[in-house]
């Protein structure tokens, strides 16, 4: 049952990104169009304490990127997916999963323009997404350690590492 459903949260992570995507460097336009932009391994070096990378993958024609992190001894993965795009594309993208009722906004989540819970957090899986300019990031958690009934406690995590990716991903 725990594998099944990382399989699905996962495949469905990949599907959304895969179904935003599309733009190449020459439609990209905003505040991460320009500069290089920072790996998977700068993420997780910043936020630590995460599982080993366990996928990386750059999505062909576009800055934006996928990487999974896994211990499978600890039934522990963390999903980053970085979608650049232009600013229209990720704003439409980002207002359907939020519009849709998939994701939910969570103003309390002072990250970028606009952050949303993907669906059903519980403590032992949360999807976290934020929207700054024209790039989504999002961090996925599913830990089947972790107490089911502390959803809290998986949202501060996801919080904590979306943080990380956010600050790493910053133009200087």
């Amino acid at each position: 049952m725990a594998i099944g459903t990382v399989v699905v949260v996962g495949a469905a992570v990949a599907v959304l990104a895969v179904l935003h995507r599309g733009s190449s460097y020459d439609e990209v336009d905003g505040k991460y169009g320009t500069a290089p932009l920072a790996s998977c391994d700068d993420i997780a070096g910043r936020a630590g304490n995460l599982p080993p990378k366990s996928s990386d993958m750059p999505l062909p024609r576009s800055k934006s990127w996928l990487c999974t992190l896994t211990d499978p001894a600890n039934a522990a993965t963390v999903h980053l997916d970085l979608e650049v795009n232009s600013v229209q594309r990720q704003r439409t993208g980002f207002d359907l999963y939020t519009s849709s009722g998939g994701y939910v906004l969570d103003p309390a989540v002072h990250l970028g323009e606009s952050a949303a819970w993907g669906p059903a957090p519980r403590g032992t899986m949360c999807d976290l997404a934020v929207l700054d300019s024209n790039a989504t990031f999002k961090t996925g958690i599913s830990d089947w350690k972790m107490p089911a009934d502390d959803t809290q406690a998986c949202k501060d995590r996801a919080k904590a590492i979306a943080q990380a990716f956010y600050d790493v991903l910053q133009p200087h």
